[in-house]
């Protein structure tokens, strides 16, 4: 039956996949959940949420029990600018410490964070045209399969040999690349997502790979499908979205993509940069106040010890730098005018290639490993396309080992990766990988695990092991901007609900940069900024949309697109919905107050050099945030969402 023809916006339609018993059931979306949730990352909440009340926590991500989901939002697929993001939820395998350890104080167990990670590409609206919104995925497969949605069907099938080969004298699957080009091939016109070798070898940061270079990327979606047994998903389909009203849709969305045009061609909107640096241009604001920043200096240096260094260094790896090696657009679906991602190539006799440009995120992330070689950083990203490992993880776990390497505590381990060198990353990306060596099974699982297996090997010095991993306990790792200069942005970090370091839910620095300092003002810019892209990922919205999701015009368009009414209010309530409720889950996996006060040592330790020179995380000042930012959301003291607001904000009865 086809459900589709009762929803406007959305296709309407959910395929429960129970990879136990290879069944699969097709019903009928549930139009009251997506009045409250909206779509993509706030469906997926709700639906992870209804799966695991009654039996959390769930503590081991990688168990059968884990659901994944992967689909889109109501925006999807439509002519919306920036309309190709998908969503993908599940509880995270790098969020996690379950064990006691004595180097945090009054530690608690934290089992895994909900986690959601989003993709471009064309895969997200791919699975729109095939007729549906969410794919929700169960159990554990007892061999090898793939998952084909085709033209509003689902099967579970067997993987095929192809898709394996031995390394090491183990079965492993294939790059991403190969994968994808063989099902491609079996399916012309399709789009797959799959996990690439770190997957299948369950590294805790493993992404899953669409597209060639689109990836979920953090949180360890790559491990939860190699817990599986699932290796591809492949959709193809041809099905259109029904509009409500779609000659006002029509008419709002012209006026909606006028007014994008007009900011990305402002040079004083940030979006008037991307179509030819991307999100390059942070490069140049983060070291020297490049693009509208101020003063720079909190780029990531030494593993997060300084936010500035040499600028002669600086300029091999700075904004120019990179576009010189980009070529031409090459976006995600339904991208208009912002433009932000590019081929590149590398002329280099071994980094040397064709790919993509890659992302701020990813190079600050290397840089932080020392690494100022562009064409190396190019090869690198490339690679953990193919293997299947989150960019962003495996600099700050990176990092963290060139400094033990420095201070001498990896003595016993031949691949021990150095500052700097470009070949000592890539041995260890394989080695992680691959699970291929000793080191590489370290420094593949989550971080507390990591850290008591170093403190076995070098007979104690847990504290100075501590210091070097700024993943400790439970973190994500942090993203691309120096965490010691904008206690907004560290408070972004430390209450992300996919977990510490995360930046992608709050983005404070303009603000920050523009005078925003008092703990009040700093936590409700981050409330404010949490609950709007709650919506935007529900929505499947790049997070570079330029316009007011709150503004009539907007809520005028998705009315005409799906039926649905909102107010200003009555949307943000949705946004404030989602996030509560991931915040509520995470309650139950463990987190509370002592996960989000956490500061890594280092952090309190001043920067000696550049712009922000002395500047460190103040604990008592972070806690001030702390508190005026449970305060602001209704929480207590201790970072609890209690059932008062739950039921308010109608996630229990």
């Amino acid at each position: 039956m086809n459900y589709s023809d009762n929803f406007y916006g959305y296709q309407g339609q959910w395929a429960f996949i129970d990879l136990t018993s290879r069944k699969v059931n097709i019903v009928p979306a549930d139009l009251e959940i997506y009045r409250n949730y909206i779509g993509g990352r706030g469906v997926q909440t709700q639906l992870i949420f209804e799966h695991l009340r009654k039996d959390a926590p769930l503590k081991d991500p990688l168990s059968p029990e884990n659901r994944i989901i992967i689909g889109t939002g109501p925006m999807n697929d439509s002519p919306v600018p920036t309309a190709g993001r998908g969503s993908c939820s599940f509880i995270g395998t790098m969020t996690v410490s379950p064990q006691p350890v004595d180097w945090i104080k009054g530690h608690k167990p934290i089992f895994g964070l909900i986690t959601h990670s989003s993709c471009g590409g064309y895969f997200p609206n791919m699975i729109k045209r095939a007729g549906f919104d969410h794919l929700i995925i169960d159990g554990k497969a007892d061999a090898p399969v793939r998952i084909l949605v085709k033209e509003g069907n689902v099967e579970i099938i067997e993987a095929e040999d192809e898709l394996f080969e031995k390394v090491n004298g183990k079965k492993v699957v294939k790059s991403a690349s190969v994968i994808i080009k063989y099902l491609t091939k079996k399916y012309p016109g399709s789009s797959t997502v799959c996990l690439g070798p770190a997957g299948w070898n369950k590294v805790s940061f493993a992404c899953l790979t669409a597209d060639f270079h689109r990836n979920f990327g953090r949180g360890g979606a790559g491990a939860v499908f190699g817990s599986k047994n699932l290796v591809a998903i492949t959709v193809i389909g041809k099905k259109k979205i029904n509009y409500h009203n779609s000659e006002k849709f029509k008419k709002l969305w012209t006026e909606l993509d006028s007014s994008v045009k007009k900011h990305v061609e402002d040079p004083s909107w940030t979006a008037f940069f991307r179509p030819q640096t991307g999100t390059t241009w942070w490069l140049d604001r983060a070291f020297n106040g490049g693009y509208l920043g101020k003063k720079g200096g909190y780029l990531p240096w030494h593993n997060f010890d300084e936010g500035y260094f040499d600028p002669s260094q600086y300029s091999k790896v700075s904004t120019k730098a990179f576009l010189e090696i980009a070529g031409k657009h090459k976006v995600c679906s339904r991208c208009r005018h912002i433009m932000c991602s590019r081929t590149a190539l590398v002329n280099h006799p071994v980094y040397g290639g064709k790919g993509v440009r890659p992302e701020f995120e990813t190079i600050a992330l290397w840089i932080n490993c020392c690494l100022v070689d562009r064409e190396a950083i190019f090869y690198l990203n490339r690679l953990c396309n193919e293997m299947g490992i989150d960019t962003m993880t495996f600099g700050s776990v990176v990092a963290g080992a060139m400094e033990l390497t420095e201070k001498g505590y990896l003595k016993k381990f031949k691949n021990a990766p150095t500052f700097g060198k470009a070949e000592d990353m890539i041995k260890i990306l394989y080695s992680i990988a691959y699970q291929s060596d000793d080191l590489g099974k370290i420094l593949g699982t989550y971080s507390d695990k990591a850290i008591s297996e170093i403190k076995a090997n070098i007979n104690g010095k847990v504290d100075e092991i501590v210091r070097c991993v700024t993943t400790a306990f439970g973190g994500l790792g942090y993203a691309g901007i120096e965490p010691k200069v904008f206690p907004g942005m560290f408070t972004a970090y430390g209450t992300s609900n996919r977990g510490r370091g995360d930046h992608t839910y709050a983005w404070t620095i303009q603000a920050e940069e523009g005078g925003l300092k008092e703990p009040g003002e700093l936590a409700e810019y981050v409330i404010s900024s949490q609950i709007g892209k709650a919506l935007i990922d529900s929505l499947g919205l790049c997070d570079f949309f330029t316009e007011d999701i709150t503004s009539d015009l907007f809520l005028s368009l998705y009315h005409s697109l799906t039926g649905i009414e909102y107010t200003k209010d009555s949307f943000l309530k949705c946004g404030q919905r989602i996030y509560n409720l991931e915040r509520h889950i995470n309650n139950l996996q463990g987190r509370d107050r002592n996960y989000d006060a956490f500061i890594p040592p280092k952090m309190t330790e001043p920067l000696k050099h550049g712009p922000h020179k002395g500047k460190r995380v103040e604990p008592a000042f972070y806690n001030s945030i702390l508190d005026a930012y449970y305060e602001k959301q209704g929480w207590t003291k201790e970072g609890v969402v209690p059932k008062v607001l739950l039921k308010e904000l109608k996630i229990i009865e």
